[in-house]
């Protein structure tokens, strides 16, 4: 009765054992990180993104002051109903204008992103990295207290992204 019981036993560790050999393939365990701001104001179309932002903060800028000049009087209840309106009128003007000029900053980003995307995935299969992170996201959250300098591969990205 002990050998039946143990025939199966033996039969399922062969398995396991040919299974794992077959299964020979090396995964990469390495962590890296990167700098995503340095890697995307490195890219070669940054300066058409930076240029879209600068003006969408000078036309901003204009209404942007007109409301902080209102916003004392609204914080102490001074303002007169024109006052309130001007301002709720400003408000919705600086939301539009936000609104529009972010789809236009984020059509300009989105191929740029791709690009970078694809430079960190052929840089991390390169040299056998299993996981990029976000220095900054990773820094800001906590996810992360320690990392050597030794898995930073935005200089890798950068040139990547140069070579293209």
């Amino acid at each position: 009765m002990k050998r039946i019981a143990f025939l199966p036993l033996t039969l399922l560790l062969a398995l396991v054992g040919v299974l794992g050999l077959s299964q020979n393939k090396e995964i990469p365990t390495r962590i890296g990180y990167i700098d995503a701001q340095k890697v995307i104001e490195a890219h070669p179309k940054y300066g058409e993104l930076d240029a879209l932002q600068k003006q969408a903060e000078n036309e901003r800028k204009p209404v942007l002051e007109q409301l902080q000049a209102l916003e004392p009087k609204l914080r102490d209840g001074s303002a007169t109903a024109k006052e309130r309106q001007d301002y709720e009128a400003l408000r919705k003007v600086f939301d539009e204008l936000g609104q529009k000029w972010q789809e236009k900053i984020n059509a300009k980003l989105a191929p740029i992103t791709q690009e970078i995307d694809a430079a960190i995935a052929k840089v991390a299969a390169e040299n056998g990295f299993a996981m990029i992170l976000s220095a900054n996201v990773a820094a800001q959250s906590g996810l992360v207290v320690y990392a050597s300098p030794d898995v930073d591969i935005t200089d890798l990205v950068i040139r990547a992204l140069s070579g293209q």
